[in-house]
């Protein structure tokens, strides 16, 4: 079989790429198919390892020709912010030597019939070599441990396919939610949890130990917040995964992670996805779950989650070993609340509303922060109609949305949303 790939190229005055001879070897092919995001990565890794941004003793890159959709030569050295390529090239031709075999790679991407863009990478060898039928994901694994774009930062992923392989895994590079542990109104002993969760993240190469938290509470209480000021801060560190429509696929999350170090995955109402044995909600994905948090090998992945009510979740989910830390946060904090309007707003007429017994009215209703935060939303709005607006008509509406909100809850439970 002999498979002819150029090798270099000549560039008029327009431009345009012209093929001025082919490189011949006779041998074999090896052929894979990747998502976007695997093609990428070893993309990055192949010119990042040409340029001579990264040197690896098993990697060699000889020659590299990028085509652009319209026929124009892209050069190696065009990299865009921090050494990645800002745009794929359309056909990529590359010489390189991995492991003492030398190959010719052409990576390209095309539509299939059903209109689905699909990546490929094809590599030849000498029929007189031993190569490394793997060689496709000895380059990526190459790419994820030196020049991956997700080394650091947070992106989305979510189960596109019907096999349960990362390939089939859509990744998203998102901005992180932007968060601050300080302005969040909760315990002080829960914030030092926190703190301690971060640190471990950010010092993961002197610990090298992850954590695993369970956040538990009524809605309102600053669950999510917090969820956000551990993303802001762990993002600049490693990676921080978030799922999104993994359709039964969850065993993936810990799969993609392993990829990286440290890597983080945060789940939102956990026991919406997993549920427990006794609810009968989705099985697999807790068995999953469980199989992966703690089973035969170790995992190395951070884990944050947060879930309405601890009961919610399985058991044997929620044991010590599988998360060091079930962290209840409680009912809001009395002492929170006025710092918490003021916060939220610096109208004297309306923080003077809230005198002690408007306080003792919100602390019998055990009210929740982001009831107050809906609160002060809503009084901007009435003062504002009605100037004459009182204590009496704040009570009223304390009481009024109390009962709409939670006309079938009994006094006492959390009020929140």
């Amino acid at each position: 079989m002999e498979n002819k790939i150029s090798s270099d190229a000549f560039v008029n005055g327009n431009g345009k790429v012209h093929l001025t001879e082919t490189f011949k070897i006779s041998g074999k092919q090896i052929a894979f198919e990747f998502n976007k995001f695997y093609y990428q990565e070893i993309l990055n890794l192949l010119v990042n390892v040409h340029e001579n941004v990264i040197i690896l003793p098993e990697l060699q890159v000889k020659r590299l020709l990028m085509v652009t959709m319209d026929g124009f030569l892209c050069m190696p050295s065009n990299m865009g912010k921090n050494g990645f390529l800002e745009t794929l090239p359309v056909k990529v031709y590359t010489e390189f030597i991995y492991k003492d075999v030398i190959y010719i790679a052409d990576l390209f991407f095309e539509t299939n019939r059903t209109g689905k863009m699909c990546y490929y990478i094809t590599f030849s060898h000498d029929e007189k070599a031993t190569p490394d039928e793997n060689v496709g994901f000895g380059l990526l694994s190459l790419a994820f441990c030196n020049t991956s774009l997700y080394k650091t930062g947070c992106v989305e992923i979510y189960h596109s396919g019907d096999r349960l392989v990362i390939s089939n895994l859509d990744v998203t590079r998102i901005t992180p939610p932007a968060g601050d542990l300080d302005k969040i109104f909760i315990k002080a002993g829960i914030k030092e949890c926190i703190s301690r969760f971060i640190y471990t993240f950010e010092n993961y190469d002197t610990f090298k130990t992850p954590l695993k938290y369970l956040l538990s509470g009524k809605p309102g209480l600053g669950k999510t917040e917090v969820m956000r000021a551990v993303i802001d801060k762990c993002s600049k560190h490693g990676l921080v995964i978030i799922p999104s429509e993994m359709n039964g696929a969850e065993c993936l999350l810990f799969k993609f992670g392993k990829l990286f170090s440290p890597a983080l995955i945060c789940i939102d109402d956990i026991d919406l996805t997993l549920g427990s044995r006794d609810n009968g909600f989705n099985k697999k994905a807790l068995s999953t779950f469980l199989s992966e948090m703690d089973g035969i090998v170790q995992n190395q992945i951070f884990v944050i989650a947060t879930t309405n009510d601890k009961m919610l979740v399985d058991i044997a989910a929620s044991r010590p070993g599988r998360f060091d830390e079930i962290i209840d946060f409680g009912e809001f904090d009395k002492v929170f609340y006025l710092d918490l309007i003021g916060q939220r707003t610096d109208d004297e007429c309306i923080i003077s509303l809230f005198d002690e017994s408007i306080l003792k009215l919100m602390d019998s209703k055990k009210v929740t922060g982001a009831f107050i935060v809906n609160l002060i939303k809503q009084l901007k709005i009435m003062t504002k109609m009605n100037p004459e607006y009182s204590k009496s008509d704040l009570q009223n509406y304390l009481n009024s949305s109390y009962k709409g909100f939670y006309k079938k809850q009994a006094e006492g439970k959390a009020l929140g949303f």
